[in-house]
């Protein structure tokens, strides 16, 4: 289930094609869990500034049941943080990534909870 969310001040005609595919095969890659279960949503356009300014900076979302915490929020802070940078120019100092471990009986999907 997990979903990664991506809000930036980036303009639409700057996020590659790719990049919704490209993030939700990494997802899935480092957290361990089948593609067919990620969801990716990238919102640009958004007004944002971080430490004051308006140069291209960015709020990453990543919301998974289990297969978070500890030493792997590390892995995959470092694994996101280094695609984002990459695939849209955004520096790494200038968007922060939030990791929340979804509680099992709080996510729906296909009329029942998991």
């Amino acid at each position: 289930m997990p979903v990664f969310v991506l809000n930036t001040n980036l303009p639409a005609g700057k996020i590659p094609k790719s990049f919704l595919a490209d993030t939700s095969s990494l997802v899935a890659k480092e957290l361990g869990k089948p593609e067919e279960y990620v969801s990716v949503r990238v919102s640009p356009g958004q007004m944002m500034i971080f430490g004051g300014t308006d140069d291209p900076c960015g709020m990453v979302e990543l919301e998974s049941l289990g297969s978070v915490g500890g030493a792997k929020n590390k892995r995959l802070i470092a694994a996101i943080g280094h695609h984002i940078q990459e695939a849209l120019g955004i520096p790494q100092d200038r968007f922060y990534i939030k990791i929340t471990d979804v509680p099992r009986e709080n996510l729906g999907f296909n009329g029942k909870t998991f």
